[in-house]
């Protein structure tokens, strides 16, 4: 038997695992050594391959010396960094305490509120992170958008580099409209340029300018119809918009185009999703999670599964959802209603109590928690003659035939005295104007000493009649008693509301609707928290303080697009002179949905359960 080396063909002699001249593995060949005669073996050389494996042994040591140094260099560096890192966490944990101190002490003397530095920095914070996300989808697109434009000829690619540098320089000094105007300035000059049409089109999707981006979009997808990303975009808008055949249309094409694409069958499972439309919309969402896993998938697949009473599949989905983002709050949440559906109550209160965790101050977290821990045997089932017309009271609600909905909900009321059915009508009935009856189901709930979320719906009924019935003194009489004896954060903070609202339309001291609506601005929930925003903006509207007018209700405004808050962010910013804001934004008050405190409380409580006939229920 021969050995030869594979890499240089040498033979060598048998025995040996590597070659003598380079040192590479050796492959063994069948034969005699007649027939490899002709080779020269290494035993007639052995010396000068020892010399060449001493050469190339040598090699290798210096070049392993070489990379323990550049390791310990780098061990080093990285210790270097790790100790920088340590430095900067305890700086900014004493400069956050430095902050924290100074808005406590501008809080005590009555300078600055804690709740005005918290949503400034909020706000702040969002704008910033907003601008930064702008900016990198400018430059991210930046190379394509030269590139098209230099077959467009030299004039073409020069004022579209201009136009990005501007754009960019916009962008940096906080002016999105300013980078807007520079890149729809070199479009118009280039004309057919897809790729910069796309990019407008994206910048006025953020910015929320849907009707630009639908016309940004439209012009891309007639100069290249094929473009996947101009059809989703230009769905989603229309199906927004409420054009959903239109919508569906151009999803469905980007479907077309791209069918083992993740993001057309999401946008198009989304789509039904929001219509109500079961079927299509788990289809297409099955079809998603199929070609990528991802949670917001995996989510929006289990509230549909949810919706349609199939619990078991929307608590397998949904716990996918959590296996791919633990942070996830909605998916946590709507994991727990899953596993309440099924009467799962342990694992139910786990998941509320883990979504409570993460932010306290939501009131769906809160009351979900109260429906599970605060399970009361002594609490009447709802009989089924009054869950059956609780339901079709949900569906008249739905429809918007609210006067059967109160005569089903009246007629509920009449078969039994319960929490959730008279909660149902107290908030119903205010919402709906007929005052009698709201006082009537409110009074009801608390002189039964009903707490928790029917106690709460009891409260925000009686107050919101009263005050719309203006009855100031009332207001006053009955919200001064929540406040100083409410049981929780919720009742008191809804109190406070009330009493500032009722003490600015009374026409009495703006300084204490001042404090009542700051005070609500701590204590009430997350989901209702422009409502005492709003209130401080009609506060210092009356004041004829424009600036603070406008700062509170933009505020109000990205929570809840009502068209009392819209209509008064437009008052603000006529008063503060910015009269072209004022009617792009009174404008677009007209075409809002109506909203207010009533309608959210009932909404906000009916998903947890309270208000749907499940009531409180043993697991």
């Amino acid at each position: 038997m021969t050995v030869l080396c594979q890499w240089c063909g040498v033979a060598n002699p048998d025995g040996r695992e590597v070659c003598l001249r380079c040192n590479s593995p050796l492959l063994v060949v069948s034969g005699t050594d007649a027939e490899l005669a002709a080779e020269p073996l290494l035993d007639e050389d052995d010396g000068e391959a020892e010399r060449e494996k001493e050469a190339f042994d040598e090699h290798v040591l210096e070049r392993l010396s070489a990379g323990e140094e550049a390791l310990k260099r780098l061990h080093a560096a990285l210790g270097h960094v790790d100790e920088r890192v340590t430095e900067l966490e305890r700086s900014v944990s004493l400069l956050d305490s430095g902050v924290q101190a100074l808005i406590e002490l501008l809080d005590r003397r009555k300078v600055i509120r804690e709740t005005e530095v918290i949503a400034a920095w909020e706000r702040a914070a969002t704008t910033e992170m907003a601008r930064e996300e702008l900016l990198d989808k400018l430059r991210e697109r930046r190379e394509v958008v030269v590139s098209r434009a230099r077959t467009l000829g030299p004039a073409a690619a020069s004022a579209c580099a201009r136009a990005l540098q501007s754009a960019e320089l916009a962008l940096l000094a906080g002016q999105p409209r300013r980078a807007a105007e520079a890149l729809a300035g070199a479009l118009r000059r280039v004309g057919r340029h897809p790729e910069l049409a796309g990019l407008l089109g994206e910048l006025a999707f953020e910015r929320g300018d849907l009707p630009a981006a639908e016309g940004y979009f439209r012009q891309v997808a007639g100069w290249d119809p094929k473009n996947l990303e101009a059809h989703i975009y230009l769905g989603t808008i229309l199906a927004d918009s409420g054009r959903e055949s239109e919508g569906e249309a151009q999803l469905e094409r980007a479907v077309a185009l791209a069918p083992e694409s993740f993001l057309p069958h999401f946008a198009l499972g989304a789509m039904h999703a929001a219509a109500g439309r079961a079927v299509e919309a788990r289809r297409n969402l099955r079809r998603a999670v199929e070609r990528e896993k991802i949670p917001q998938a995996f989510f929006l697949l289990g509230v549909v599964e949810l919706d349609s009473g199939h619990a078991g599949a929307a608590a397998k989905a949904l716990e996918r959802a959590v296996a791919l983002d633990g942070e996830f709050e909605d998916a946590i949440y709507y994991l727990g209603m899953a596993y309440l559906e099924r009467g799962w109550n342990r694992k139910a209160l786990e998941c509320f109590n883990r979504v409570l965790e993460l932010d306290p101050q939501r009131l769906q977290y809160q009351e979900a928690v109260r429906l599970v821990a605060g399970n009361d045997p002594t609490v009447p089932k709802l009989p089924p003659e009054a869950e059956q017309l609780l339901r079709e009271a949900s569906a008249a609600v739905e429809a918007g035939e609210i006067d059967r909905a109160l005569a089903e909900l009246q007629r509920a009321a009449g078969i039994a005295d319960h929490p959730s059915v008279l909660a149902s009508l107290a908030l119903l009935a205010a919402a709906a104007g007929s005052n009698r009856q709201a006082l009537a189901a409110a009074h009801r709930l608390l002189r039964d000493g009903v707490g928790g979320a029917a106690g709460l719906a009891a409260w925000t009924a009686l107050l919101e009649t009263l005050r719309a019935s203006r009855r100031h003194g009332a207001v006053a009489t009955w919200g001064r008693r929540l406040l100083e004896q409410g049981s929780g954060p919720i009742e008191r903070g809804l109190a406070a509301y009330e009493l500032a609202l009722a003490e600015l339309e009374r026409g009495g001291d703006l300084t204490s609707a001042m404090e009542y609506a700051h005070t609500s601005l701590e204590l009430i929930p997350r989901e209702l928290r422009q409502y005492p925003l709003a209130a401080l903006g009609r506060i210092h509207l009356a004041r004829e303080e424009y600036s603070d007018a406008v700062d509170y209700l933009e505020q109000a405004a990205a929570l809840s697009e009502a068209p009392s808050i819209l209509a008064l962010l437009g008052l603000a910013l006529l008063g503060a002179g910015d009269g072209e804001r004022a009617r792009e934004v009174l404008h677009k008050s007209r075409g809002t949905a109506v909203g207010d405190l009533k309608t959210d409380v009932l909404t906000h409580l009916a998903r947890v359960g309270w208000l749907g006939g499940r009531g409180r229920r043993k697991g």
